[in-house]
């Protein structure tokens, strides 16, 4: 009880708690499942770990998503998926008016970066983590990874086919190793990037990675002669 203005004792208010939303829950599962798995690894990782991290109850984990591996496989492949949604988002907006080569490159290249910043430690924790994963987890987390370069790879032969400039052969080594690229630059940027005034700026870091995604599929397809440019 509590007393009132005028003395008289009245019933203890209790405070008002809000209800989080589902989605509002589900992102704060999967930030802290990120953040858990790259610091810690998948093995040494608990349910307990995560739901501190979040700040929420353990038992919510398993409402959302069933288990730790399918917190992971949504935590750590998600940068995956977006990837393979903005290529595909890019290529079909350039249909009808064909891009130059350097736009559309640039494009992707400048999504991937902008995923793999978002999701930075879902993308080093895949990294450090995927060997410790079950056998049923790891074996989906790499049907996934598959799937992606399956499908952006398919979109690659078209392009090549197209525009004719460059090769199908070993099309998918190469967009493997872009991607690769473009991940490191833009999750180990700190490790990799001179500090201080000499740090170049996003455009800077997108516009090397586009001009040598550019000049690598085009160098696998034959020398490029001098002053050459792509179509």
């Amino acid at each position: 009880m509590e007393e009132g203005w005028n003395g008289y004792l009245l019933p203890m208010t209790k405070p008002v708690r809000t209800r989080r939303r589902t989605s509002e829950v589900r992102a704060l599962l999967l930030d802290a499942a990120a953040s858990v798995f790259a610091r810690k690894g998948y093995a040494a990782t608990t349910t307990d770990d995560i739901a501190a991290e979040a700040g929420v109850a353990r038992t919510l984990i398993f409402r959302h998503f069933g288990s730790k591996s399918d917190l992971f496989r949504a935590a750590q492949l998600q940068p995956f998926i977006e990837l393979m949604e903005g290529f595909r988002d890019s290529w079909q907006a350039q249909q009808a008016e064909v891009w130059t080569a350097e736009r559309l490159m640039r494009t992707m290249v400048e999504h991937m970066y902008d995923s793999f910043r978002a999701h930075r430690h879902g993308v080093l924790g895949l990294a450090t983590s995927l060997e410790a994963l079950d056998q049923e987890a790891a074996k989906e987390a790499r049907e996934v990874l598959d799937q992606v370069f399956a499908d952006v790879t398919e979109i690659g032969k078209q392009e090549a086919r197209r525009r004719g400039w460059f090769s199908e052969q070993d099309l998918e080594l190469s967009i493997r190793m872009i991607v690769g690229m473009v991940a490191s630059m833009s999750t180990m940027d700190s490790l990799l990037l001179p500090a201080g005034r000499a740090r170049p700026s996003k455009n800077q870091v997108v516009d090397h990675l586009t001009a040598m995604a550019l000049y690598g599929i085009r160098l696998h397809n034959g020398e490029l002669e001098d002053g050459e440019t792509e179509s």
